[in-house]
């Protein structure tokens, strides 16, 4: 007698599917065009770290930090990295006409943007992570310390701008436009704006962090601490956590009540 074999439980079944979602996002994602950019651009920051240790100047931690560390990979290519996977995470589903069979799915869809979300995450917190570890080891020793001081801030504004970025990917048909304004428009006026109006922009509370683990080497902002108004890392750390949690809740929420009539 045959005896036909007891169904899986629901619940399993259900992170099965999770986890097959999440693993196939990160596949399709690494192997896209997205990863290409992370690379050259990594490649291109690793050169101007070249070029600064040729340089004739005294070589400090502070000099590194200052001038490579803020300006080339927190100011540029930690967004960069946020927007090619954070907004691609629903946004290339919508481009390529898939998004309606995820959508049409038992799999909840608070789950599938989980799911896609972390897949994202993970893939910028490890272009964050890689790029950062490169370019510090170039610039050793100066770099090493560096690296030491300061890769928790970078890696949680990481995540605080996949979170973002991920959330306007999923709100917006144009989020890749809209996340490059805010990174490199609306970020850059906001942080020129004195008193309390910068600590509406994500990267005063990364440049925060920064200043704060720093500022045994004498890092710190370049105008006048009455303009710069900065928190205490501790401060700024919570911030960030709470950015990042309340920007997915905001994304889940968008993502499973939004209709998408765009998909036809």
């Amino acid at each position: 007698m045959t005896t036909n074999a007891a169904p899986a439980p629901h619940h399993v079944s259900t992170a099965a599917a999770c986890l097959h979602l999440f693993f196939l996002s990160l596949r399709r994602q690494f192997f896209s065009r997205h990863t290409l950019i992370s690379a050259a651009l990594t490649i291109v920051a690793s050169l101007i770290v070249v070029g600064w240790g040729m340089e004739g100047a005294t070589k400090s931690v502070r000099r590194f930090t200052e001038e490579i560390v803020v300006l080339v990979h927190s100011a540029f290519l930690m967004p960069i990295f946020a927007i090619c996977y954070g907004t691609s995470g629903v946004g290339s589903e919508r481009e390529d006409r898939s998004l309606v069979y995820l959508l049409i799915t038992p799999l909840p869809r608070a789950l599938v943007y989980i799911s896609k979300f972390l897949a994202a995450a993970l893939l910028v917190l490890a272009w964050t992570g890689l790029s950062l570890c490169v370019m510090c080891r170039i610039a050793r020793p100066w770099g090493d310390e560096a690296l030491r001081l300061f890769w928790p801030s970078l890696l949680l504004g990481g995540l605080a701008y996949a979170s973002l970025f991920h959330t306007l990917g999923a709100a917006f048909r144009r989020g890749t436009i809209i996340s490059l304004a805010y990174a490199f428009f609306l970020e850059g006026l906001l942080g020129s704006m004195p008193g309390i109006v910068k600590r509406v922009a994500l990267s005063f509370y990364v440049s925060c962090m920064i200043y704060d683990a720093g500022a045994d080497h004498g890092v710190g902002p370049k105008v006048a601490p009455e303009m710069f108004l900065p928190v205490r890392s501790s401060t700024a750390t919570a911030v960030l956590v709470a950015i990042t949690i309340g920007l997915a809740a905001i994304g889940l929420i968008v993502f499973a009540r939004r209709e998408y009539r765009d998909l036809s």
